[in-house]
């Protein structure tokens, strides 16, 4: 099999980053120089195997997501397996192992029975539905402005779209002459029309917190009632 030495090299490197270790830190080891360890992760080098294992002990991986075989792609074939049958990144399943990891045995027990309370009550599909739909308007509204603004600038330059954008909010700060040109109306009735169009996304965006914040609080009463009879 060949082995493609740039992609181990990466995830070498991603795994020492993630420990917080130097290149000097993981080669002192390893028991080999931090210039080697460069070397493996820019891919000049492939790692013999006997050091290929003692990293994969080091990082608690397997050795076959080293080499960037496709069944160990995210750390393990359980962690493989997991992600992919969740739709889950690797990054958010290693967050949730860790919340229900944490804490003395009592606190764990607690946070443990807390996390199933929370994705087996029937509001936690709601809560997700409303918080997808949430971060979804505000992304368009944060966008929205932006990628109208550039049309006009596409259109009618963007000096004429900046006066206009002024003459919007101070209408004063413009000379009667420059107000009057027809193209220049055109611009602030454009810039008005979007202008309006946003309001309405910030109507969408707050209704859309609103909900979000209804189904969290619905969530959560269900969790506290299922903790009274427990």
């Amino acid at each position: 099999m060949e082995y493609d030495f740039e992609q181990i090299g990466k995830s070498i490197k991603e795994e020492r980053k993630k420990n917080g270790w130097t290149q000097e830190e993981l080669g002192k080891m390893l028991c080999i120089s931090g210039k080697q360890i460069s070397n493996y992760e820019k891919g000049k080098l492939l790692p013999p195997q006997d050091v290929l294992l003692e990293m994969a002990r080091l990082f608690n991986c397997e050795y076959g997501y080293l080499l960037g075989e496709e069944s160990y792609k995210d750390g393990s074939k359980l962690n493989t397996a997991i992600c992919e049958s969740l739709g889950l990144s690797c990054k958010a399943v290693e967050s949730l192992r860790r919340a229900t990891h944490k804490g003395l045995e009592k606190e764990l027990a607690e946070r443990q029975q807390a996390i199933n309370s929370l994705f087996e009550s029937p509001y936690f599909g709601e809560f997700i539905d409303c918080l997808v739909e949430a971060v979804d308007i505000s992304r368009n509204l944060n966008s929205f402005n932006e990628v109208h603004y550039q049309k006009l600038i596409n259109r009618y330059g963007e000096k004429i779209v900046d006066q206009a954008t002024i003459f919007c909010s101070f209408s004063e700060a413009i000379s009667t002459d420059y107000a009057s040109d027809p193209i220049f109306q055109e611009v602030v009735k454009e810039i008005e029309s979007v202008i309006d169009k946003g309001r309405n996304q910030e109507y969408a965006q707050k209704v859309a917190r609103y909900e979000l914040r209804e189904s969290f609080e619905c969530l959560i009463r269900n969790i506290e009632s299922a903790e009274k009879f427990v």
